[in-house]
């Protein structure tokens, strides 16, 4: 099963922290689980003003919100992946499509459709 995991980062610790714990987490997943967890990394570094607004790092796994504002550990990352393909599987007829609207070359609003 694979699973993607969009991690919109700033230029801040606590978002390089975070990209760190999904890469552990994905080995762990697929290993243990044989869950492969695709990541991938949105940076804001060029709007440095409006980015330290924003509560970054945002984690969306499987098309849903999953940490705001904080890194994750590795076990909490391991457990909501884990819960978001038991989810997935038996909602099977529900789809989850990461969407995005980009305003000036940034991101404006994201959603699952």
């Amino acid at each position: 099963m694979i699973i993607e995991a969009l991690a919109v980062i700033g230029f801040n610790i606590e978002s390089e922290n975070a990209v760190e714990n999904l890469k552990k987490a994905s080995e762990i997943l697929r290993r243990r689980y044989g869950i492969k967890l695709v990541i991938v990394p949105y940076n804001t570094w060029s709007d440095s003003v409006s980015s330290s607004l924003k509560s970054l790092p945002v984690i969306y796994i499987g098309g849903r919100t999953a940490f705001i504002g904080r890194a994750p550990s590795v076990e909490e990352i391991v457990n909501y992946v884990v819960r978001a393909a038991k989810r997935r599987y038996r909602d099977v007829e529900e789809p989850f499509i990461p969407a995005a609207l980009l305003d000036n070359e940034s991101l404006f609003s994201a959603a699952s459709v």
